[in-house]
């Protein structure tokens, strides 16, 4: 003899009935932890975008800072050894503005000048010959700079050169 139970739909429903009621709740639980995962795993990559992007400015600041120094050395260079072959003087100081007062800037050094220093350290009086000391400093920044202004960037490249007469 065997004994067969039949569960009918009624039965089904009544005996799921408290789990159902204490699973209620979960996936929105469950959805708002996903939602805070993914908004910190978002800002942390803004950051890191942002990091990288200051730092990438930065760099190209300082390569144009960089070639303003170097364009003023060679500047000084010229007016110290000029190719005519009469000597030149060792200046003390040098400005070296960047931007035409007609605003045809030189392309890469908008917003960029630099400034040299000449110095002759020794003179060897028995064979006629000077040795010279240059320095080369250039500036760049990221625009004009205000009193109140936070987000001005600015780069200085220092570069110095000794060089002797023939």
């Amino acid at each position: 003899m065997s004994i067969h139970y039949q569960h009918s739909p009624e039965n089904t429903a009544k005996s799921s009935l408290p789990y159902a009621i204490k699973q209620q709740g979960s996936a929105i639980i469950l959805a708002l932890f996903v939602i805070i995962i993914l908004s910190l795993l978002g800002s942390a990559l803004m950051r890191m975008i942002s990091t990288s992007s200051e730092t990438v400015s930065q760099e190209v600041l300082g390569t144009r800072a960089y070639m303003a120094a170097n364009s003023a050395m060679q500047a000084e260079l010229q007016l110290l050894f000029p190719l005519n072959g009469v000597a030149g003087s060792c200046n003390a100081t040098n400005s070296y503005d960047l931007q035409t007062t007609s605003n045809d800037d030189i392309p890469g050094l908008y917003d960029c000048s630099a400034t040299t220093s000449c110095d002759n350290y020794h003179t060897d009086t028995l064979n006629l010959v000077e040795y010279y000391r240059i320095t080369s400093t250039g500036e760049c920044g990221s625009g004009t700079m205000a009193a109140d202004s936070l987000n001005m960037v600015n780069s200085s490249r220092t570069i110095q050169v000794e060089a002797r007469s023939l």
